[in-house]
């Protein structure tokens, strides 16, 4: 029970001394009068004292038993005593002992101020410091502890009571005793920072104190309380009811229960709890006929369980890892916000509401009639029972882990993700309305889904996510998905309004009551016209290498002729630089369209570099010359699909040209090495890739005619043919798609013209501006691909005009050139939307 202190006359305190001096009577007494002033300094023995109002009595690096004190001010400066009662008195301690076995503790304050600074209160039977006040007056006690004072008592080691403020500070306060308590409050106020608070049984006791005053705050900051046998903090203790208190718990605070309490209610008390920021350990229990209002905020943890905890708000990152124990019909309500987590269950609430990306991953039972609420991407991983009104707002989503219940389901903007392809899950729902997504698990092949069942009647606009795989359905019968009673409500397919299946894909139709899942034998699959784009990609890339290399070959083959594109009149002589080395880069982008679907766009970039020499061959000259390259080919294919093609290449070319005819010949071949590889985004927006190398090897041959018009103009008309082939692969989606790509084959025939001039400038370089126009046929049509058990003919057989501009610059020292050139083509089934390179080559 608090003790609460009322006024005494001076001879009541001087009977009070007088039965203290009975247990020590060594010591003698003596009464300071009013304004009278005494300093204690090692007197023979210990001393009893009584300092009435005005009078000041100072304790210096001495020892005093007791000291009663009314209206008048006690100094300690390192001193001793046993007892010190102060009435409407100031008390000031520094590195003082008191020590108390005998009274009702070591320090009493009635009315009264303390400091007490580095200083040891012990009272071996009772309190170590008590708080009181003057029923009759306004005013109370107050003390504030500091410097790693320690306050230690049997019963208790602080009570502070009837509006009294007890200030710690880098201090310890503990209760000794079996039923002890660190700190009792009644009616008070506790302010603790960086301290420590340890009861045997309680930590801190907030009570009821006897006159009646039942409201507490406490403020604790970066503080250690701890309760041996019972709780870190219990309200209502003392018996009397309706304890109230604010409790606010800040920084690296500790509550630590020795029965797993972190906070007790009990005896129809009421308590605000604030935890800003700490970490908790241990349930917060409101017992029968209590309240508990708990705010946590600011990445504040519990780690316990709420039991009976009347409204709970977790807000600014913080978390419950531990369930929420409400009791049927006290309307418990139960806020997540900005982030915030509960990792357990919630039973028993009436409102449940989640905000703002927060997350519970448990299941919920709700009060009869209940509301869940969850909004703005938040997640919701459990069970919802007994709810009357389920509401799943902008992105928010709800991931069903069994088959569940709702009475009335409304969606704005929100997602249900009901079972996998390996749980499958049924949702029963009385009424729906709005409009949101149902993710639902479903496999193809056998049939089994995941199911919407709607009872009464459905309103809105909804979209079915159903689960896609890359393996063959076994059978081609339609599946059943969702049954909707009654009502208006539209259903479609998200994404791309189709489900893929294997090769094919599935649509959704409505029949009746029934909604049913049809296969589409017409319309590939996403993997499937990955895996067709990817297999066709290998013959645009080998023409773009081609085309490239062609250039580059002819126009080192016609740098052996004598004419002005290489010679300014005849003052230089170049086919004395019979070497040269040279690199190219380059870049693409074709437009493929593709028969079994949307097509594709394919971007192509590399660099290519050779060497070569010019020899004599049958009494003619010849450029003779290697290369080695490298190019990386993007595919961009739909909803997100995309495909790159690695190639490495290696060949060998020759140029020859006639000079009296102006006939020239150029030949390639190269062997390429492919890295594939394949990312597809299913119909359901998840991820599934596969790879796979191939070898490819190519050549071509071209002849034409260099002809040299007045003024340094030219046209060369030129034919070429080239062909090239990859070998067969077979390689796995991890989605279960099997492809089987045969050996690709082309043959190319191309036939064109190019024009230009020869420009010789003032400072002797030359200059040669050119125009290009052509067309080009691919002649094979049979490129077979099998894709699960289906097979394609990626016939890429096409005529396309081929058009391009051309610039080239020699300088005067005729040692080194530079070349670039822009292009395209438009075909029937592939088109160039552009092309380019840059080539430097260096002459010795």
């Amino acid at each position: 029970m608090p003790i609460f202190f009322r006024s005494r006359h001076p001879s009541a305190i001087r009977l009070m001394m007088a039965a203290t001096l009975i247990v020590a009577p060594q010591a003698y007494s003596r009464t300071l009068l009013p304004g009278e002033s005494e300093v204690v300094t090692n007197p023979p023995a210990p001393e009893a004292w009584v300092v009435s109002q005005g009078g000041t009595l100072t304790i210096d690096n001495s020892t005093a038993l007791t000291i009663g004190a009314q209206s008048a001010n006690v100094v300690f400066n390192g001193g001793q005593s046993q007892r010190i009662d102060a009435n409407t008195s100031s008390l000031n301690m520094s590195g003082a002992k008191v020590v108390s076995a005998a009274g009702r503790g070591a320090i009493q304050l009635l009315n009264s101020t303390a400091t007490i600074d580095n200083s040891t209160i012990t009272s071996t039977n009772s309190f170590g410091l008590l708080l009181g006040r003057n029923i009759n007056t306004p005013a109370s006690s107050s003390a504030t502890v500091t410097g790693k004072s320690v306050i230690t008592g049997a019963i208790g080691g602080v009570q502070a009571v009837g509006f009294a403020v007890l200030n710690l500070n880098d201090s310890t306060v503990v209760g000794t005793g079996a039923t002890s308590y660190g700190v009792q409050l009644g009616g008070a106020t506790l302010s603790a920072t960086a301290s420590t608070i340890t009861g045997a049984k309680d930590g801190l006791q907030i009570v009821t104190d006897t006159v009646g005053v039942n409201a507490s705050t406490v403020t604790l900051n970066n503080t250690r309380v701890t309760g041996g046998t019972g709780s870190a903090i219990v309200l209502g203790s003392s018996g009397s009811a309706g304890t109230v208190a604010n409790i606010n718990v800040s920084g690296s605070s500790e509550l630590v229960g020795g029965d797993g309490l972190v906070l007790q209610a009990i005896n129809r008390s009421t308590a605000n709890f604030n935890v800003n920021g700490s970490t908790l350990t241990g349930d917060v229990l409101a017992e029968t006929g209590s309240t508990v209002s708990l705010i946590m905020e600011n990445a504040a943890t519990l780690n316990g369980n709420l039991r009976n905890v009347t409204q709970s708000r977790f807000d600014a990152g913080s978390t419950l890892n531990g369930n929420v124990e409400g009791v049927a019909g006290t309307a418990a309500s139960v806020s997540v916000d900005h982030g915030s987590a509960i990792n357990g269950n919630v039973n028993n609430v009436a409102v449940l509401s989640l905000n703002n990306s927060s997350t519970l991953t448990g299941d919920v039972t709700s009060d009869a009639n209940g509301s869940v609420l969850l909004d703005n991407g938040s997640v919701l991983t459990g069970q919802i029972t007994n709810s009357g009104n389920l509401s799943i707002n902008n992105a928010a989503r709800w991931v069903m882990t069994g088959d569940n219940e709702v009475q009335h389901l409304n969606l704005n903007n929100g997602v249900v993700q009901m079972g996998t392809n390996e749980q499958f899950q049924q949702l029963n729902v009385g009424n729906l309305t709005g409009n949101g997504t149902f993710v639902m698990g479903t496999d193809l092949g056998t049939g089994s889904t995941d199911f919407l069942n709607v009872t009464g009647s459905a309103s809105g606009q909804h979209q079915l996510l159903v689960s896609a795989t890359g393996s063959t359905p076994v059978t081609a019968e339609p599946v059943k998905v969702g049954n909707i009673a009654a009502g208006d409500a539209a259903f479609t397919l998200a994404n791309k309004d189709t489900v893929d299946a294997g090769t094919f894909v599935y649509r959704l139709k409505q029949d009746g009551q029934g909604l049913y899942l049809n296969p589409d034998k017409e319309t590939v699959s996403t993997s499937t016209n990955t895996a067709l784009a990817l297999a066709g990609s290998a013959r645009s890339v080998l023409n773009a290498e081609m085309n490239m290399l062609s250039d580059q070959i002819g126009d080192r083959g016609l740098s052996i002729r004598p004419d002005a594109s290489l010679r300014a009149a005849s003052d230089s002589d170049t086919t004395k630089l019979s070497n040269s080395v040279w690199v190219r880069t380059y870049g693409n982008q074709y437009n493929v369209k593709n028969a079994y679907g949307d097509g594709y766009i394919q971007n192509q970039s590399g660099i290519t570099g050779g060497a070569d020499t010019t020899v004599d061959i049958a009494g003619r000259a010849w450029v003779i010359g290697g290369f080695v390259g490298s190019s990386r080919t993007e595919m961009d294919l739909k909803y997100g699909s995309s495909a790159t093609v690695d190639s490495l290449n290696a060949g060998v070319y020759g140029s020859t040209y006639d000079v009296e005819s102006g006939v020239f010949v150029n030949v390639m071949a190269k062997i390429n090495q492919f890295d594939n590889k394949a990312k597809v985004t299913m119909s359901d927006g998840t991820r599934t890739k596969g790879d796979y190398k191939a070898l490819g090897a190519s050549g071509s041959v071209a002849v034409g005619k260099h002809i040299r018009l007045q003024d340094n103009w030219f046209v060369e008309p030129q034919v070429r043919v080239s062909t090239g082939a990859t070998q067969s692969e077979s390689y796995r989606l991890d989605n279960g798609l099997k492809v089987e790509a045969d050996t690709m084959r082309s043959v190319q025939g191309n036939a064109g013209v190019r024009g230009g001039r020869v420009i010789a400038l003032e400072n002797g370089s030359l200059l040669e501006p050119s125009l290009s126009l052509g067309a080009n046929h691919e002649f094979v049509k049979t490129n077979r691909i099998k894709i699960n058990d289906d097979s394609f003919n990626d016939d890429r057989a096409s005529s396309a005009v081929e058009y391009g501009a051309g610039l080239k610059w020699t300088p005067a020292q005729r040692n080194w050139q530079v070349s670039g050139q822009v292009g395209g083509s438009k075909g029937n089934t592939v088109s160039q939307d552009w092309s380019g390179s840059l080539r430097v080559s260096y002459f010795f």
